[in-house]
Parts: C-alpha cells; sequence; structure tokens
C-alpha cells in the first residue's frame, strides 16, 4: 500500500491508502522484485501529496489481518513498513489504530527519511510510555511499534538493519505466546 500520494486520475487530491500495484481488490505482492516493481511504477504515476496520515493505512492493515483466521494450525505473523518523510497530521487516529492493532499479530516498524523532526514518531513507538486510546479507552496490549531515523543509520547498512527488525523477535514470541 501507498500513502500521501495523488494517484491518477485523481492529481489534485491525496489518498492516504492506496494500493501501489494499481489494484485495491487485490494488493498483495510476492517477493522483493514485486515490490520494487511496485514502487517503480508508483513514483512515475503519483505525485506525493500531504499531510502525512498513518490512520487509514494501519486501519486497512488491522481489518485484513483481523479477518484472517489464526489459530495453532494456520499461525501468521504481520510485520508493516512505513517509510514516511514527514510528521504525522492524524496523531489520535494513528493512537487509536495502532492500540487496535495491538491486539493483533502485527509489528510496526516507521522509517523515518530525511530532516523533519520525528519526535512523533518516537511517541508511537511507546518505548517511554504505553499508547493509551481515546476512541477505545484502553492502553495498548503489548509494543508494537519500532522507529527508526534513517538519517542515524544511513552509513551503516548493517546497523540500519539491526536497529529496523530489533524488536521484531520479541514482538513475535510475545504474541506466539498468547
Amino acid at each position: 500500500y501507498g500513502f500521501g500520494g495523488a494517484i491518477p486520475p485523481y492529481t489534485n487530491r491525496g489518498s492516504h491508502c492506496f494500493a501501489l500495484n494499481g489494484d485495491i481488490f487485490n494488493p498483495r505482492v510476492n517477493g522483493i522484485n514485486e515490490v520494487i516493481e511496485c514502487y517503480k511504477r508508483a513514483i512515475n504515476n503519483c505525485k506525493l501529496y500531504g499531510p502525512t496520515n498513518f490512520a487509514e493505512i494501519i486501519n486497512e492493515i488491522n481489518q485484513n489481518i483481523g479477518s484472517e483466521q489464526v489459530n495453532q494450525n494456520h499461525q501468521k505473523f504481520h510485520i508493516l513498513v512505513i517509510i514516511t518523510d514527514g510528521v504525522i497530521s492524524d496523531m489520535n487516529k494513528t493512537i487509536d489504530e495502532i492500540v487496535r492493532g495491538s491486539e493483533l499479530p502485527m509489528a510496526i516498524v516507521i522509517v523515518g527519511v530525511g530532516d523533519a523532526d520525528f519526535e512523533s514518531m518516537e511517541t508511537l513507538d511507546g518505548d517511554d510510555e504505553a499508547l493509551y486510546s481515546q476512541a477505545y479507552r484502553k492502553y495498548m496490549a503489548a509494543d508494537i511499534v519500532q522507529f527508526v531515523p534513517f538519517n542515524d543509520f544511513k552509513h551503516n547498512p548493517h546497523l540500519l538493519a539491526k536497529e529496523t527488525l530489533n524488536e521484531i523477535p520479541g514482538q513475535l514470541l510475545n504474541w506466539m505466546r498468547k
């Protein structure tokens, strides 16, 4: 999925959740090669469009994961990677969706690219303080978000990979223990 883009034929308004492969009814792609091809097409066909909102795309992922059957014989764990260059404009709605997603088999990695003020991303990370949803009137069930400021690691790909994947094993184990 993509977000924060004006997609044809609607080039004068932004979308905060669209299929990068162009097929909203079947947005899944298989393997890194298909992901790269989708990004290449999107770069040529979409125009970046603000503001930066995460709630719609996290909601879509929550709905997809929430509708899947998960049990001892059918186990899945999902990782949502969000690459962003901006400060989000829908913080409360995003927190609501993260709290909702914290009860699902998923992890969210947010990679901040560029020189924006990413303080709000640190808040979403939830390492210092558990996120609380006003809409659902509860705290997150688990810490599912990892924020990585790309600029801090851009000259060391091994350290970037380590930091990006740092919390995933623990998040997966915590989910499986449930």
